[in-house]
């Protein structure tokens, strides 16, 4: 007799861009269909176009998206064993239907939650303890890093397993083996043009670094201001890029030398592995616990101040061999967080759940 299939739903949209759509949608493509049955969600208004994946069903969510949301959550938790819930979508109406089924349920707490971070959580939840008490509603909460496990214990109570459910990288789109780096000529951002993103720092090392070239990959709503920003200081050196694809952004990234992600309030930017198995090492900050996967000037440089940075790119400028070794190194990394290699961590996390 076979084995039964373990029926997974994943709440999340994975035809539309978002952190944790997208993370779904790569647990959709990588988890193992031997093991398990996976059924989704997509959205009327998605922007991607995601070809059907074997073992993976749809449930289509159409006009109204506020009222339709309903019956496709219950759709999918009448149908599954386990969900993985990581949206924090109308928790209370699935937490009504999760305990009415008997059936289990995961989630992951991706973000540090401090000051800026909690203001925009809090818009979708009525008060702080509300917002608290949706994290006990699941049986296995998991957080994606250490660093963010203890910093959101220490500051709110909240206690996830102790087993860290790092998120993967679909890493065929970057890899660059051949990749070789020569004299730092070209410096990349990749994210939103937002200034909590730290998009103004890059645009100060653009200023005291005018003999290189920096590239801004991406959009936002201040996008206008920067652009104003960077006639007004006549930053020549600045190109925006706006929003790439994986196959336009992994032809820039062969074409660059270094990446810099100056936010301070990170859970755990993929960014960094894109351009790692790309080849390109990251410049980041230390706030929240980067060191955790990037070795100081092995794979990767981790600083604390903006001076630092400055430091650390004028030292890349004049120590070559510095760069190159980073470089070289950049690759494993990005490997080491394959969904490949991944999955079979989030496979034995919830095959574990479903038997217990």
């Amino acid at each position: 007799m076979k084995n039964k299939k373990i029926k997974l739903f994943l709440g999340a949209y994975i035809n539309s861009t978002n952190a944790q759509n997208l993370n779904c949608l790569a647990i959709a493509k990588y988890i193992d269909k031997k093991q398990f049955e996976v059924k989704a969600m997509s959205l009327y208004s998605g922007n991607l176009l995601v070809s059907d994946i074997d073992g993976v069903d749809c449930i289509k969510v159409r006009k109204p998206h506020k009222l339709l949301k309903y019956w496709a959550y219950f759709l999918g938790l009448f149908w599954c064993d386990v969900a993985y819930l990581p949206k924090g979508e109308i928790v209370s109406w699935n937490s009504f239907w999760l305990s009415l089924f008997h059936k289990k349920s995961i989630s992951t707490v991706e973000g540090i939650l401090d000051d800026k971070n909690l203001e925009s959580a809090l818009q979708t939840h009525k008060n702080y303890k509300t917002f608290l008490r949706h994290y006990k509603k699941f049986d296995k909460l998991y957080s994606i890093t250490s660093y963010l496990k203890a910093y959101n214990f220490k500051h709110h109570g909240i206690i996830s397993e102790d087993k860290i459910l790092y998120l993967g990288l679909d890493l065929v789109p970057f890899l660059n083996p051949e990749k070789r780096t020569n004299d730092l000529k070209n410096i990349v951002y990749i994210g939103r043009l937002l200034e909590r993103k730290g998009v103004y720092d890059v645009l100060d090392a653009a200023k005291a670094f005018p003999k290189l070239q920096f590239h801004l990959v991406g959009d936002g709503q201040e996008r206008e201001a920067i652009k104003k920003h960077i006639t007004q200081q006549q930053l020549t050196n600045v190109k925006l890029h706006g929003v790439l694809d994986h196959t336009a952004l992994s032809t820039l990234l062969k074409t660059m030398d270094l990446h810099l992600l100056p936010s301070r309030s990170e859970g755990f930017p993929k960014v960094t592995l894109e351009t790692a198995a790309a080849g390109v090492p990251s410049i980041v900050y230390a706030d929240y616990g980067a060191q955790e996967w990037i070795e100081h000037r092995h794979n990767g440089f981790v600083v604390e101040t903006l001076e630092q940075m400055f430091q650390m790119i004028q030292e890349l400028e004049e120590n070559s061999e510095l760069l190159q070794l980073n470089s070289k190194n950049t690759i494993a990394l990005g490997k080491q967080f394959d969904w490949d290699i991944v999955i079979k961590q989030w496979e034995q996390e919830i095959s574990n759940l479903y038997h217990s």
